[in-house]
C-alpha cells in the first residue's frame, strides 16, 4: 500500500496538467510541479502570496470561488471541464492566456482541482479559423470576380453584335447612286434651269452635290468610328481573357521562351484607340531580330501593358506636346525596355513610394498595379524602375531581362 501510495504521489506529481489539492478556505495542500509552472506567471503578475487558490481563482476565473463556497457539504463534481479566458500584464504589454478547470469535491477540507493551460492550442484553433474565413473571403471574391468577368463579357459580345449590324447597314449603301444622281443633274442643268428657272436650277443641283459630299464624309466618319470600336472590343476581351486566367487560378507558372518585340506590338494594338484618341505621337524603336527570354506571355503583357497605360493616362489631354516613346536594345546581357512619356512627372518622395502596396497617385487607383508589376518582373528575374525630374517634366520606365 504505501508502494502504491508512492507510485500515485510520484505521478500526480510528475502530471502534464495542473493538479492542487485546496481546503475549504482555499489554502493550497498540496500542488504539482505543472501547477505550480502554471500559476507562477500569474502569481508574480497579480503580486500574490501564491498560498490561497482563491485569490488566484479570482484573478483568472472571476466566479469559481463563489462556487466552490456554495457547493456544499457533499462531495460531487463542481466543476468540469470549463474554459476560462483571461490576460497578464507584463511590462505594458498584454498576454492573452486560456485555462481549462474541472473540480471535485472529495470532502469539506479536500477539494481537488484540475487545470490545463490551452492558450496553445486556442491560438492554433483561431489561427486555422482565419485560415479558412480568408479561403471563404478569397472564394467569394473569386465567384464576385467571375460573375462580373461573364456579365463584363456578355455585354462586350452584345456590343460587338450591334457594331457588326451597324457594319453591314453600312456596306449596304452605296454612295455611287447619290453620286449618278449628282453628275445626271448636273450634265442636265441648262434644261433644268429652262423648266423651273435659273436660280432654282442651280440651288437644285448645289443642294444635291451638297448632300452627296456630306453623305461621304458622313459614311467615312461611321466607318471610323465602327473601327475604333471594333478595335476597343478587342482590347476589352483581351484584358478579360488574361483576368479570366488569373481568376481561376489557370495562369501558367512554367516560364518558356517569349519574344518580347512580339509582346510590346500585341500590347501596341490593345493601345492603339486610346493612342489615337488623345493624339499622342508615339515613336517605337524596336530592333527586327531580338533575343527570347524565359517568362510567362501573359503575364508579361499585363506589366507592359500597364506602363503604356500609366504613360498614356499621365499626358494631360489638352498639352499642346503629347509624346511616349518605346526603346527595346541589347545592353550587355541584358534586354533592355524603356518607356519615356512628357507627361506629368513626379518628385522624389512620390518616386520612392511608387511601388509600395497601396499607394497610388490616381483619384480612383488602388495602389496594387505597380506593386504587382515588380512582383512579375521580379519573379522573372528582371527588374523595373521609373523615375523621373520633376512634376512637368514626363517620367522614364526602365525593365531589365537577363537574356
Amino acid at each position: 500500500m504505501i508502494r502504491a501510495e508512492q507510485k500515485l504521489s510520484m505521478i500526480a506529481r510528475h502530471a502534464p496538467m495542473g493538479l492542487a489539492e485546496i481546503d475549504g478556505e482555499g489554502e493550497i495542500i498540496e500542488m504539482n510541479l505543472k501547477g505550480e509552472s502554471l500559476l507562477k506567471p500569474v502569481i508574480i503578475a497579480h503580486d500574490l502570496n501564491g498560498n490561497n487558490f482563491h485569490e488566484i481563482l479570482d484573478h483568472i476565473a472571476p466566479g469559481v470561488t463563489e462556487k466552490i463556497k456554495s457547493a456544499g457539504e457533499e462531495a460531487g463534481h463542481i466543476l468540469a471541464n470549463e474554459p476560462y479566458s483571461f490576460y497578464l500584464n507584463f511590462g505594458g504589454e498584454q498576454i492573452e492566456r486560456h485555462f481549462n478547470f474541472t473540480i471535485i469535491k472529495l470532502s469539506v477540507d479536500c477539494i481537488i482541482i484540475c487545470f490545463h493551460d490551452l492558450t496553445q492550442k486556442r491560438h492554433k484553433e483561431n489561427a486555422i479559423h482565419d485560415l479558412i474565413n480568408e479561403r471563404s473571403i478569397i472564394q467569394g471574391k473569386f465567384e464576385i470576380a467571375c460573375n462580373i468577368l461573364h456579365d463584363i463579357g456578355n455585354a462586350i459580345v452584345g456590343f460587338g453584335a450591334y457594331v457588326n449590324r451597324i457594319r453591314r447597314s453600312l456596306d449596304q449603301v452605296n454612295p455611287a447612286n447619290l453620286q449618278k444622281l449628282t453628275e445626271f443633274m448636273a450634265a442636265q442643268q441648262a434644261e433644268l434651269n429652262s423648266l423651273i428657272g435659273d436660280a432654282k436650277g442651280d440651288a437644285l443641283v448645289k443642294m444635291l452635290a451638297g448632300i452627296n459630299d456630306a453623305q461621304k464624309v458622313l459614311l467615312d466618319e461611321i466607318r471610323k468610328s465602327v473601327t475604333e470600336q471594333h478595335n476597343i472590343i478587342t482590347h476589352v476581351q483581351d484584358i478579360l481573357t488574361i483576368q479570366r486566367q488569373y481568376v481561376a487560378g489557370n495562369e501558367t507558372q512554367e516560364q518558356k521562351p517569349v519574344n518580347l518585340r512580339s509582346i510590346i506590338t500585341d500590347c501596341m494594338s490593345m493601345v492603339y484607340a486610346s493612342i489615337e484618341k488623345r493624339a499622342i505621337i508615339v515613336s517605337v524603336n524596336i530592333p527586327d531580330v531580338m533575343p527570347v527570354i524565359k517568362g510567362d506571355r501573359t503575364r508579361l503583357m499585363q506589366v507592359i501593358l500597364n506602363i503604356m497605360k500609366n504613360s498614356i493616362e499621365a499626358i494631360d489631354i489638352t498639352a499642346s506636346e503629347k509624346t511616349i516613346a518605346m526603346n527595346l536594345s541589347i545592353q550587355k546581357d541584358m534586354l533592355v525596355f524603356q518607356v519615356k512619356d512628357n507627361g506629368h512627372g513626379f518628385d522624389e518622395a512620390t518616386g520612392k513610394q511608387l511601388f509600395e502596396r497601396g499607394f497610388t497617385t490616381k483619384a480612383s487607383g488602388s495602389g496594387l498595379g505597380l506593386h504587382s508589376c515588380r512582383s512579375i518582373i521580379e519573379s522573372h528575374d528582371g527588374t523595373i524602375a521609373i523615375t523621373s525630374e520633376g512634376f512637368g517634366k514626363g517620367a522614364l520606365t526602365t525593365i531589365t531581362f537577363k537574356i
